[in-house]
């Protein structure tokens, strides 16, 4: 069988301290050199980035932006610029074994899957990145065995809801069909929400342990502030669940999912009802003197928020605020479905974990999980409050 012509796309945002490492195990890379493609999409980095290639990687096409797209958006104009049969995605903070794409790919080009994804280690190979995908019934993705040093149990090929974004091949034609990233996301969950889709449309994904990568993981993210990612992990998911559910799905957990984000915006918040409870025990009549006292303070009193909170209420403002257009795309992938929500839940793993530690935010999930009837749409009503137990089973 011919191997067919691959694209590496890589997106870069101020990276070149993890150039060098990355381009000499590329280089190193175990596939026919006249089919292989590399790809840089810069995202308006500042460091140094594109001198760097232009001197060092001469082989490597790179496009320069004059504004950050993202990884999503980025991605996007990387495939523009490509020509490969199959592209492939790859994180700059990344270094990778001689067999890395030969193994990536082999799956693709025999029709045992559509899309792969890698194993992923730690920089140092003692711990596992990503050995598989999971996913909670509100959209928030779990890489299965992070950070687990028994990397013998994530050696088996399987069925995944998505492949990493970091280090993940698909299929062009396939890419294309699916929609591509959504460049709404911008990053976070981009991977998630086309995982996702791949499998409603009838495509198969694939985890590949016997292709390994290493990761420095979240050395971009680390330099951002907190509460601007936090923003992005609080819209996307509700941009993917409300994409990609089917409407008898949808309208159990669009509104468990609602109270779920509100519920996790009160902590940030650290919401203090005092002078707020009108039905408290304390709240009897003292005069009306008394009485214009009380609205007099309450007019004045000015509530501060958390930049937490307020990227929480954004997040919100723009799931509102781009109904219309995400609507749009949801009908598109409805309207083309080719497989029912029941053959892919299972590919959750952990639809009820509760990502808040306290113990009321499982309660509360049990709650909605009743109110809702989610756990007869999962085939589950367990509870799960550390996912790195329960998603490697």
């Amino acid at each position: 069988m011919n191997s067919p012509s691959v694209s590496i796309i890589l997106v870069n945002l101020n990276g070149v301290h993890h150039f060098e490492k990355l381009f000499e195990s590329l280089r190193g890379v175990d596939y026919p050199e006249e089919l292989l493609e590399i790809v840089v999409v810069d995202n308006a980095s500042v460091d140094g980035s594109v001198n760097w290639l232009d001197k060092e990687a001469p082989d490597a096409r790179c496009i320069q932006c004059r504004q950050n797209h993202g990884f999503a958006g980025g991605v996007n104009v990387g495939v523009e610029a490509s020509s490969g049969e199959i592209l492939v995605f790859l994180n700059t903070d990344m270094r990778v074994e001689s067999g890395w794409l030969r193994e990536l790919v082999a799956p693709i080009i025999s029709g045992e899957a559509d899309c792969t994804s890698s194993m992923t280690l730690s920089w140092n190979g003692q711990v596992v990145n990503f050995g598989g995908s999971a996913m909670n019934f509100h959209g928030i993705g779990w890489q299965v065995g992070m950070g687990d040093s028994d990397i013998e149990r994530y050696k088996k090929p399987a069925d995944t809801l998505f492949a990493c974004g970091g280090s993940m091949a698909i299929r062009r034609v396939v890419y294309e069909d699916a929609g591509r990233f959504d460049d709404d996301f911008f990053a976070y969950y981009e991977d998630v929400d086309l995982g996702f889709r791949l499998w409603v449309l009838g495509y198969r994904i694939l985890y590949v342990p016997q292709s390994l990568a290493y990761h420095h993981h979240m050395s971009t993210s680390r330099r951002i502030d907190v509460h601007k990612i936090r923003l992005l992990q609080m819209r996307n998911p509700l941009w993917l669940i409300y994409k990609n559910y089917e409407e008898s799905v949808l309208h159990h957990v669009l509104p468990a999912a609602m109270l779920v984000h509100q519920k996790r915006m009160s902590y940030v918040l650290a919401l203090d009802d005092g002078g707020y409870r009108i039905d408290a025990r304390d709240a009897r009549g003292r005069g009306r003197l008394h009485e214009i006292f009380l609205k007099l303070r309450a007019n004045k009193r000015s509530v501060g928020i958390p930049p937490p909170a307020k990227a929480d209420m954004l997040a919100m403002n723009d799931f509102t605020m781009m109904m219309d257009a995400m609507a749009a795309k949801r009908r598109d992938i409805q309207g083309r479905r080719r497989r029912p929500d029941s053959e892919i839940l299972t590919l959750f793993r952990i639809p009820f974990w509760a990502v808040e530690e306290a113990p009321e935010f499982s309660h509360m999930i049990r709650a909605l999980m009743d109110t809702f009837h989610l756990d007869e749409i999962f085939g589950t009503s367990e509870v799960v409050v550390d996912p790195r137990i329960a998603s490697d089973r």
